[in-house]
């Protein structure tokens, strides 16, 4: 933990974390502010948001963030994200800091003037349990919620293959320190917006099922969100209902962006890496879940992931 908070007393100190932050963004970077909070040290939070914070995170201390950082920082501190690029409109802050921190848990990170790394970790928040543990700092009700809430949401409710004893051990230590488990996961995945219900089933009637690589794919377009009024950030559930296919391995969502592009989200099933299938569209994740943005089309995409299986097979 010394790393974390060396030189950090009488600095300009901001957190933030990849574009669109998820859950365990959102979660680490919040608790890590919070603790700072705790002993007195002034910090930011901010990110690259291009909508709201999904309703199904809005347990978690969002208030806290701002929509605009300062123009210059001493000390940044980036949570889950393993390239600068990935920072999206404060790249060039985080670059011109005269200290960037990186905590992840994603593979070879290529920015950071120091990294507190663990590929194998299920999730950032395990990482930065770790260094909250070995520094003796307390975990109160709120920081337990949200290291809780990347804990869950990286692992798929637990059901990840990267789900080890570890990350149970950590589950069951931040519910003693009053970590909200059920109220938590109803937020997440038991409290879906009527309308994004209703782009579910159509998402649902789009599936594709590849037999020969065991990939399951669909998509949401742009003229979804207009047409059931919705936001991309009330979809990213979505891929987890693609993923219960009983005969995908791998399941894949594509979302159109308002530039035609698309971002994708992948999920595993079994040992397939899809962390290496997302590296080829220059993105990134884990074995388990990865995504990736890309200006090829659906065809395109579909093809190369199908090719990447069956480089793995």
């Amino acid at each position: 933990m010394s790393k974390l908070f060396e030189d950090i007393k009488d600095s300009s100190n901001l957190i933030t974390g990849h574009i669109n932050p998820d859950g365990d963004a959102l979660g680490s970077a919040l608790a890590f502010k919070l603790i700072l909070d705790s002993k007195g040290i002034d910090s930011d939070v901010s990110f690259d948001m291009k909508g709201n914070v999904p309703s199904n995170l809005n347990h978690l201390p969002i208030e806290l963030i701002m929509d605009k950082p300062k123009e210059n920082y001493d000390n940044i501190y980036v949570f889950d994200c393993g390239s600068s690029e990935r920072l999206g409109d404060l790249e060039d802050l985080a670059l011109n800091a005269k200290r960037v921190i990186v905590v992840d848990h994603h593979i070879n990170p290529s920015f950071g003037d120091i990294q507190v790394i663990d590929s194998k970790a299920a999730s950032t928040t395990q990482v930065l349990f770790r260094e909250i543990l070995s520094a003796n700092i307390d975990i109160d009700k709120i920081i337990a919620n949200c290291l809780m809430t990347g804990l869950i949401t990286d692992t798929g409710r637990f059901q990840y293959s990267n789900t080890d004893n570890e990350v149970f051990e950590i589950a069951s230590k931040l519910m003693l320190s009053g970590a909200e488990l059920t109220s938590i996961s109803d937020n997440i995945y038991g409290s879906i917006p009527m309308n994004a219900i209703k782009l579910q089933s159509e998402v649902l009637n789009r599936i594709e099922l590849h037999d020969e690589e065991e990939l399951v794919v669909s998509y949401v377009l742009q003229e979804d969100y207009l047409n059931y009024n919705i936001e991309s950030s009330e979809t990213d559930f979505l891929i987890d209902s693609i993923r219960l296919v009983k005969e995908s391995s791998v399941a894949l969502l594509l979302k159109e962006q308002q530039d035609k592009s698309f971002k994708g989200s992948l999920r595993s099933r079994n040992e397939l890496d899809v962390q290496q299938i997302a590296s080829l569209f220059g993105g990134g994740g884990h074995k388990a879940a990865s995504g990736f943005s890309t200006n090829l089309s659906m065809e395109e995409i579909k093809n190369k992931v199908k090719n990447a299986i069956k480089s793995q097979v």
